[in-house]
């Protein structure tokens, strides 16, 4: 845990210098290890820099106001962020907090401080209890619909955070929608990605799949681990028009990108951002309208989900 506190704050210091976030070298200036707590190893620098504001942001809202401040400012993620160099912004904080340049450095070094201590032990108010069993929560969801296969396919990529003294197995559950005229009972193939070993699904019902994930070795509390999972729709099975993700344990952050056929775009595209399902149900298309881009492709990030709630994406067709 000392090590992971470490290496968060040597990268925060790190980042601070120059124009903090909006430096063009993110890629080479944090550690890949560090890169890995928000998901964006490997990642070119703008999605880089877009994961780790979401990051921070985070784990910076969590801290008292006057150390909130000092570290937006020493991040460099104010409202009417800029091209600002540190010494410049030291300069503007110290306008703000009413104090002299050093005082406001030291003010944004204990903000450091609670941030590296925040990433390591999370939130504290995630409990680690859910459906299909409790000692984990989901620290990140990462999804990448498929619909340009002869099939729909979902790549489905969880980091979980252990809450539990040690972990061994975990279940995810999973909902196919049934399309009218379909029957009473839907399918749904499911192969382990990487990450663990396939340890069996269960039906929980006509519509939910259970399945049982055996971990590559025993965790222990505050340990991450990344999984994945893969899920098909059987060829001739028809999909509801929609991605959407009902957590029924804590989720910090979720990804949700679909890939349409280049041959059949949707008419509309919409997100649900935590609404009850049945306003999922009623499929009337909402304000909150998502661009289908170039690649065919539409993306959809959610935080700080709700248990019970519904996020994600819906679509219709002309």
């Amino acid at each position: 845990m000392d090590d992971l506190v470490a290496l968060v704050a040597a990268n925060l210091v790190s980042l601070r210098k120059n124009l903090g976030v909006r430096n063009r070298d993110l890629d080479t200036r944090l550690d890949p290890e560090f890169c890995e707590l928000f998901d964006a190893s490997g990642d070119d620098v703008i999605t880089l820099r877009r994961k780790l504001v979401g990051y921070l942001e985070e784990l910076v809202a969590r801290l008292p106001a006057e150390l909130r401040t000092a570290a937006r400012h020493g991040l460099n993620v104010t409202e009417d962020a800029a091209d600002i160099n540190l010494t410049d912004r030291i300069d503007l904080l110290a306008k703000i907090l009413v104090c002299d340049a050093r005082t406001a450095r030291r003010r944004i070094d204990k903000a450091f401080e609670a941030i590296a201590e925040h990433a390591v032990t999370g939130s504290g108010q995630l409990s680690g209890t859910g459906y299909g069993g409790n000692g984990w929560y989901i620290d990140s969801f990462d999804v990448v619909l498929r619909l340009d296969q002869e099939t729909p396919v979902a790549y489905e990529r969880r980091r979980i955070m252990v809450t539990a003294e040690t972990l061994d197995e975990i279940s995810t559950s999973v909902d196919v929608p049934r399309e009218p005229g379909q029957g009473n009972r839907v399918g749904l193939q499911t192969d382990l990605w990487f990450g663990g070993l396939f340890a069996g699904q269960l039906r929980e019902s006509t519509t939910n799949f259970q399945t049982v994930v055996r971990l590559p070795k025993r965790l222990h509390r505050n340990e991450r681990h990344t999984l994945g999972l893969i899920h098909r729709i059987p060829p001739g099975q028809r999909m509801a028009p929609r991605y959407v993700y009902v957590p029924y344990r804590d989720c910090r952050r979720l990804s949700v990108i679909v890939r349409f056929a280049p041959d059949r775009r949707p008419h509309l595209v919409w997100r649900h951002d935590g609404v009850p399902h049945s306003v999922v149900a009623d499929a009337v298309p909402s304000s909150k309208l998502l661009p289908v881009d170039l690649a065919n492709e539409v993306r959809a990030d959610f935080t700080n989900l709700v248990g019970g709630l519904s996020y994600g994406v819906q679509w219709e067709f002309a």
